[in-house]
């Protein structure tokens, strides 16, 4: 039940990189890619295994069908996947949700708050990692009634929160939920001794959303930053903002490309090797899932014999550094 084929797969990418794309749905335990003895290159498809079946699930649901790289991705059950297993897992009740993707910042008692209008909530648990002692991006959360639950799987399934879009279902299975967080207080830290609601989110979901996600200091973003995309501003020709769109493109709509050359007091200021960051390309993308996608996409890529580098950068930064740019391509 947690096992997903991924197939039409851009021969370019890596496991890394699915990885990447696929984490946001929950916790991977495994990416294997079936590998050609003569080439040692993938043939294209692999296997995504989750460690819970809600993980695999959403991932069918939102990934088969979206392109990724410049191909549409295939995806769904492996061919020896059999209905009738699941009839030996316990019956899931259907009063609880599966929720994913959580942002870091983002508490239990957070995250209770923000589903609480569509119901009582019994109780609201995120899987907790004891090596870093924080949680994994992903739990469950049980409510009184189904109604509620139901409820809040439509309304918040792809609702953004400190800016990651939360992927929500019911649950396919059942059992003890455990005590999330709190079971960290079992374990000593490394080094020591009502109503039902409407589908659509209540305004009083949005606004405490909004509250916290001001308070996340560290956020995703819809700009991907790439640099050592070219050795220098030597390398920098008319059509690089354009190629680099098209590539873009791959991973969502974008809004535009910038190929920002670094001024002098930039360079000097930079601790990297000279020239690798002579020269910023900016996609803005137009949400975050789509940059999220690019970054898991680009970033360590080879590219024209370099290795790209690729992460989020703030939005406000990139306005400001960007403003007096004249490289910009609009599709």
């Amino acid at each position: 039940m947690s096992r997903i084929y991924v197939g039409s797969i851009n021969f370019e990418l890596t496991e890394e990189h699915i990885h990447r794309v696929f984490s946001e749905f929950g916790s991977i335990s495994n990416v294997s890619m079936s590998k050609d003895a003569a080439t040692g290159k993938h043939k294209g498809y692999g296997f995504v295994e989750y460690e819970i079946p809600e993980a695999a699930a959403l991932a069918i649901e939102t990934m088969n069908g979206t392109m990724l790289g410049g191909r549409q991705l295939r995806i769904g059950r492996p061919h020896n996947y059999e209905v009738a297993v699941v009839h030996g897992f316990p019956r899931a009740p259907d009063t609880r949700i599966y929720v994913a993707n959580v942002n870091e910042a983002i508490a239990e008692d957070s995250l209770k708050e923000i589903f609480a209008p569509f119901g009582e909530i019994r109780q609201c648990v995120l899987a907790p990692d004891f090596a870093t002692r924080k949680h994994r991006g992903w739990g469950f959360i049980e409510f009184a009634e189904a109604a509620a639950a139901g409820q809040a799987a439509l309304a918040m399934n792809k609702f953004s929160l400190g800016n990651l879009v939360l992927r929500v279902c019911k649950c396919l299975v059942g059992g003890p939920l455990g005590k999330g967080m709190a079971a960290l207080d079992d374990v000593k830290s490394p080094g020591t001794a009502g109503q039902s609601p409407a589908v659509k989110p209540p305004q009083q979901v949005v606004e405490v959303a909004a509250s916290i996600t001001k308070s996340i200091t560290k956020e995703s973003s819809p700009i991907v930053l790439l640099t050592n995309v070219v050795g220098g501003r030597s390398e920098v020709d008319d059509d690089l903002a354009a190629d680099m769109a098209e590539e873009g493109e791959k991973c969502g709509k974008i809004f535009k490309v910038v190929v920002h050359l670094a001024t002098e007091r930039e360079i000097s200021g930079s601790q990297s090797h000279a020239g690798d960051n002579e020269v910023k390309i900016f996609i803005h993308y137009a949400d975050t899932a789509a940059a999220a996608r690019a970054v898991g996409v680009f970033d360590q890529r080879w590219f024209g014999g370099r290795q790209i580098s690729a992460q989020h950068y703030d939005l406000d930064r990139y306005r400001q550094e960007t403003s007096a740019d004249t490289m910009v391509y609009m599709p």
